[in-house]
C-alpha cells in the first residue's frame, strides 16, 4: 500500500462518517448495527480535600465523578475504565473515591498514576486499588477483544520506593536529559523489560487467536509530548510490528491530545479535575469495525475506524 494513502487512510475515513456531536440522536449507521459492548472511561479525577490550584478543582472532582457512574448506569456500560490518578496526595481520598465507584456496581479495571502514589512513602506498596495482579499489569477479554493493561509506573522514581528501581530510573532520566528527550521528567515512568516481554506474550497470544488488541496506560507513547512514557519509543516499536492493535487509551495529560500512526489510535484523555464546573469523561462503543467515542463535557465525541 502506498505509503502516504496509508498515513491519511483514517482521516479519509474519519473525513466521510458521521460523527455525534450531542446525544441522544442516533445516526444511520447505529440503526444498522448495534455496537459489541460499550465501557465507560474516566481519567484523572484527582480528588483530594484540597483549595483549588491554578484550574485543578480538587474537590470538584466527587460530584462529576457522581455525574460520570450516572451517565454510564444510563447509557449501560459493561465495564468501567480508570486510567489512573484517582486521588491526589491524601491516601485517605482513595476510600472516598473507591467507595463511589463501587457504589454504580458496574465492573471496573483500575490502573495507577504517578500522583496515586504521592502518599506516605509507606503506603505505596499497600495501594487500595483491586487488580488482577501484584505487579499493576493484567489483561481481560470482551467479545474477541484482548484488553491489556499496563503498568507505566514500574520504572519511576515515586513508586514502589525500591531504592534499585529508583536509582536505575534516575540514571535513566539523567540519559534521557543528556539526550534531549522533552519528556525526561521526574512524573513520568517507565515500563520494565519484564513487563516488555509479558506485553509481546501478549500481543502473540492475541494475534495468534484472532483478537483486536486495546491498550490501557496512564502515560501516553504518541504523538511525542512531555507527558510520555519514558521508555515510549521502544514501546512504539514493539506496536509497529503488529496489525491487530486497534487503540491505546491514556490518562496523564489533562490537555487531552490524538495521533495515529501504523492505523492504531492514540488517544489522550482529558483531566476530570481540570476547570471548575465542566466534568470530562467518555463512553466507548465498540463496533465491528470503528470504535464511537461519545465525549461529556470538554471530552469530544469523535469516530476511530480501524
Amino acid at each position: 500500500m502506498n505509503i502516504i494513502f496509508k498515513t491519511l487512510l483514517p482521516i479519509l475515513i474519519l473525513s466521510i462518517m458521521p460523527i455525534r456531536n450531542t446525544h441522544g440522536q442516533e445516526s444511520p449507521n447505529d440503526k444498522a448495527q448495534k455496537p459489541l459492548f460499550r465501557f465507560g472511561i474516566i481519567a484523572d479525577v484527582q480528588y483530594c480535600p484540597s483549595e483549588p490550584e491554578g484550574t485543578r478543582y480538587y474537590r470538584n472532582s466527587l460530584p462529576k465523578l457522581r455525574e460520570a457512574l450516572s451517565s454510564f448506569k444510563t447509557d449501560s456500560a459493561e465495564f468501567i475504565v480508570n486510567l489512573g490518578d484517582i486521588i491526589d496526595r491524601d491516601y485517605s481520598s482513595f476510600g472516598t473515591v473507591l467507595d463511589i465507584i463501587d457504589s454504580s456496581a458496574i465492573r471496573t479495571y483500575h490502573l495507577t498514576g504517578n500522583h496515586d502514589y504521592e502518599v506516605n512513602p509507606r503506603l505505596r506498596k499497600h495501594l487500595p486499588l483491586r487488580m488482577p495482579s501484584k505487579e499493576g499489569y493484567y489483561t481481560f477479554s470482551e467479545k474477541n477483544f484482548r484488553f491489556i493493561v499496563l503498568n507505566g509506573n514500574e520504572l519511576s522514581t515515586y513508586g514502589s520506593g525500591n531504592k534499585s528501581v529508583v536509582r536505575k530510573t534516575q540514571d535513566y532520566l539523567d540519559a534521557l536529559k543528556k539526550e534531549g528527550n522533552i519528556n525526561a521528567i521526574e512524573w513520568n515512568g517507565g515500563i520494565s523489560v519484564r513487563q516488555f516481554q509479558w506485553l509481546m506474550i501478549q500481543l502473540d497470544k492475541a494475534a495468534a487467536d484472532n483478537e483486536k488488541v486495546i491498550i490501557f496506560c496512564h502515560f501516553p507513547v504518541y504523538p511525542e509530548n512531555i507527558h510520555n512514557l519514558l521508555n515510549y519509543k521502544e514501546v512504539l516499536s514493539v506496536l509497529n510490528n503488529y496489525s491487530n492493535i486497534v487503540a491505546w487509551f491514556n490518562g496523564h495529560n489533562h490537555a487531552g491530545n490524538y495521533g495515529n500512526t501504523n492505523m492504531i489510535h492514540f488517544l489522550t484523555m482529558k483531566g476530570m479535575v481540570e476547570t471548575e464546573n465542566t466534568n470530562s469523561f467518555a463512553l466507548v462503543e465498540v463496533y465491528s469495525n470503528r470504535i464511537w467515542i461519545k465525549g461529556y463535557g470538554r471530552e469530544k465525541s469523535q469516530i476511530l475506524a480501524y
